[in-house]
């Protein structure tokens, strides 16, 4: 019998002040089991996670990014090093942070309230029409799984009632929206890692009249 195992004996029997030797052995063989069953299930779950990985041929990072929004600057709150203007900000080579610009014309965020409508998530939002001509942008989810099913949000308004929002996949427009007037709208739709041209390419672009003033857009999401 080991002296774990006399700890125990001893302190289940054993009245004198012993007991209290007894106890702090005891209560170490217990740490220490507890330590070492830790380190089994986590190396054995890591290994898991690393085989199923191996298995689909994603990584590890993409897997595990349940209800987390893969989207970067999805809200346009990122405004560091833009230039400010009256209706709100832009930056002079007309990027965006997190974003593409797929075509030339600058990206401009604007502040709340501009127009009557109100951002849904901060201070900002994007006019998808610039100084004139309708955007076209995206960002490229480069850990998305193929096959696995995520869900597509965003919110948008139009003040002017004659501008909309079409949406694309990989490649495939998967939507069209024409939101009717300042208050903003929330629009959801699935998509399929993988699915299209295989890029995980979200583009976003606006339509109507290229006259300064778009459809605004907000809260960009794409989760698990």
């Amino acid at each position: 019998m080991g002296r774990f195992s006399h700890a125990v004996l001893g302190f289940a029997t054993d009245e004198s002040g012993a007991v209290t030797v007894d106890w702090v052995v005891l209560t170490g063989g217990l740490v220490g089991l507890g330590l070492a069953a830790t380190a089994v299930i986590s190396v054995g779950v890591e290994y898991q996670a690393r085989e199923i990985a191996d298995l689909t041929g994603q990584s590890i990072t993409g897997i595990h990014r349940w209800g987390v929004n893969r989207i970067a600057n999805g809200s346009f709150e990122d405004i560091e090093g833009m230039i400010a203007a009256g209706w709100g900000f832009y930056h002079a080579d007309g990027s965006l942070a997190g974003w593409i610009n797929l075509d030339d014309l600058r990206l401009e965020v604007h502040h709340d309230g501009y127009h009557g409508v109100s951002a849904t998530h901060g201070d900002f939002m994007l006019d998808l029409d610039a100084s004139p001509g309708n955007i076209s942008m995206g960002q490229v989810l480069n850990d998305a799984v193929d096959g696995q099913i995520y869900t597509l949000s965003f919110d948008a308004a139009d003040p002017r009632m004659n501008n909309g929002v079409d949406v694309y996949w990989g490649g495939e427009i998967i939507a069209s929206v024409n939101p009717e007037g300042a208050t903003m709208q929330n629009y959801s739709f699935q998509i399929e890692g993988g699915a299209g041209d295989g890029s995980n390419l979200l583009m976003i672009q606006g339509t109507g009249p290229q006259d300064n003033v778009g459809a605004y857009i907000d809260s960009v999401s794409i989760e698990s």
